[in-house]
């Protein structure tokens, strides 16, 4: 067929422009696909390793702008898959809103008729990690308005998947009666919570104070993760320029809360603690009457006292 675009054109041939209107180096979409692959089974292999890899087999000389160029083509080439993969759902009619998570995982999802309730309609554990952090590269000179001007190339790259929160989401719950609460959690449960929650005082996860100095550093500073019990993805957010803060969980339960509705069981590393930030927050009547019960996961429920396992491990808990 005819084409009114160059880069169109090249697509055709099998290829990915760098540029959209006249484009001097081309990458091959079998080679995009390759990294595409090896970069799932090896987050590690960075883009300037596998170019390096290209360079030496095609005997030419690195040079730093390849690098650029392979990223700019990969994004589009992510892109044109997440477009085709959008395609193929409104054919078949999986396009609906929250399809894919309410179809994540089938023994969690699935209900069959006659099949006697359990405790939990879904039980999950949701935590953060550190080894997803993103360097915010920015130029000396400020801009102006003052602030340091980032030399990072931007991405036309726009997720449609919603099993990932975006940062307007998450930040719905960043109001400051929550943030505000959050920073006086401790000395509010070492007053008035400690024989409720026997762990008051104890656990600093969420404590900004910890993280703020990297804000200056790192853009993404880590992603948080909520799985099934059978170990299938549900929800993930990105943690930007902030710690372990308390909307990203509030934002995951409210979507799962949504979706799932009652009767749902979450564990997390200080889920004691994180059930009062819960019931104090603005989703604190919905969690209640859905029956949402926070947990701690069996392997950080060592580290917590005994009379806290007791009222939050999965194994002692009762239905009410």
């Amino acid at each position: 067929p005819y084409d009114n675009f160059v880069a169109s054109a090249l697509v055709h041939q099998g290829v990915i422009p760098c540029s959209p209107i006249t484009p001097t180096v081309v990458i091959t979409i079998r080679a995009l696909e390759l990294y595409r692959v090896s970069y799932y089974h090896n987050p590690h292999f960075s883009i300037q390793a596998y170019v390096k890899t290209l360079c030496d087999l095609h005997g030419y000389e690195f040079q730093h702008y390849l690098s650029s160029q392979f990223s700019i083509a990969f994004d589009v080439y992510l892109q044109l898959t997440a477009s085709v993969d959008s395609l193929v759902n409104k054919v078949l009619h999986c396009d609906s809103p929250n399809w894919h998570l309410k179809h994540c995982c089938p023994a969690c999802t699935y209900t069959l008729e006659g099949e006697q309730p359990l405790q939990f309609s879904i039980l999950y554990a949701l935590d953060g990690n550190d080894s997803l952090k993103r360097i915010q590269r920015k130029l000396l000179s400020e801009d102006s308005e003052g602030q340091s001007a980032s030399i990072e190339l931007p991405t036309c790259q726009v997720l449609t998947c919603d099993r990932y929160l975006s940062c307007e989401f998450v930040d719905q719950y960043a109001s400051q009666d929550v943030v505000s609460m959050v920073r006086n959690e401790v000395s509010y449960l070492d007053l008035q919570d400690s024989e409720v929650n026997p762990c008051a005082g104890h656990w600093k996860n969420m404590d900004d104070q910890k993280t703020k100095k990297t804000w200056g550093v790192y853009d993404e500073t880590r992603i948080i993760l909520a799985v099934c019990r059978h170990g299938f993805s549900l929800l993930m957010a990105d943690m930007v320029q902030s710690g372990e803060l308390a909307k990203y969980p509030l934002a995951i339960i409210s979507k799962l809360l949504e979706v799932f509705g009652k009767d749902l069981g979450g564990g997390y590393d200080i889920g004691c603690q994180f059930k009062t930030t819960l019931d104090q927050s603005p989703l604190g009547p919905l969690a209640r009457s859905l029956n949402h019960m926070c947990l701690v996961g069996t392997f950080h429920g060592h580290a917590h006292r005994r009379l806290c396992q007791l009222d939050h491990l999965t194994t002692y808990t009762k239905a009410p």
